[in-house]
């Protein structure tokens, strides 16, 4: 009698666990996995700056021609000895003191080439016209070789003195009609000069003693 109940008991806790495990996988099955929420990547660019651009430094050989205008004042031959460069004296038509000063100066006109063969040192030419103009009207001429040595020679500045040895030519033109002329030598000497501006646009200062104008101002520019 023992034995049956036992075996019963048994019978009946193996029914009651087998029930139990098939109602929770009903239940999981009917739940199913839990699912994940979305996840949000966010990605992160580190943008490299654009190079800043490299400025070139000045380098004189890449301009060393240089062409200029420039006008002024009287030349120290004008202003010393009369009405042009090279004559001392020239009576004006009609008297007998006379005086070798016309009335109005028309300018002292220079145009100036010049070649950098070295950072310190400059070679060109030059022409200058000089005119006054008045009871009778006289020309002066000059073309002259020239030397520049410069002491300062910057992007933005450069400053010089130089020498010029050339041929001036003289022209007097009378209320006659009548015209005389003649050569004669040409020399000045550029004290001091003065060029500023750009690499290719610059102004221009400079002082002379001789056949070019004593105080000229111009602007020149470089290829």
């Amino acid at each position: 009698m023992e034995d049956k109940r036992m075996k019963k008991s048994m019978i009946a806790i193996c029914l009651l666990l087998c029930t139990a495990g098939m109602s929770a996988q009903e239940v999981q099955t009917e739940i199913g996995p839990q699912e994940q929420a979305p996840q949000t990547v966010v990605v992160v660019r580190k943008e490299t700056p654009a190079p800043m651009p490299v400025r070139k430094g000045y380098d004189w050989r890449e301009h060393r021609q240089s062409v200029s205008l420039s006008v002024g004042l009287p030349s120290v031959y004008s202003t010393a000895f009369g009405s042009h460069s090279w004559n001392f004296y020239i009576p004006a038509p009609g008297s007998s003191s006379g005086s070798a000063r016309s009335d109005i100066f028309t300018g002292a006109w220079a145009i100036d080439y010049g070649y950098n063969i070295l950072r310190w040192l400059r070679l060109g030419a030059s022409v200058n016209y000089e005119c006054w103009a008045g009871n009778y009207r006289t020309h002066d001429v000059s073309v002259v070789a020239r030397v520049d040595f410069t002491y300062i020679n910057r992007e933005h500045v450069r400053l010089y003195s130089g020498l010029s040895v050339g041929v001036g030519m003289h022209i007097s033109q009378y209320a006659s009609g009548a015209v005389e002329g003649f050569y004669l030598p040409a020399a000045n000497m550029t004290p001091i000069g003065l060029n500023f501006g750009n690499e290719r646009v610059f102004g221009l200062v400079e002082t002379n003693i001789g056949s070019s104008s004593v105080l000229r101002i111009g602007i020149g520019f470089r290829p």
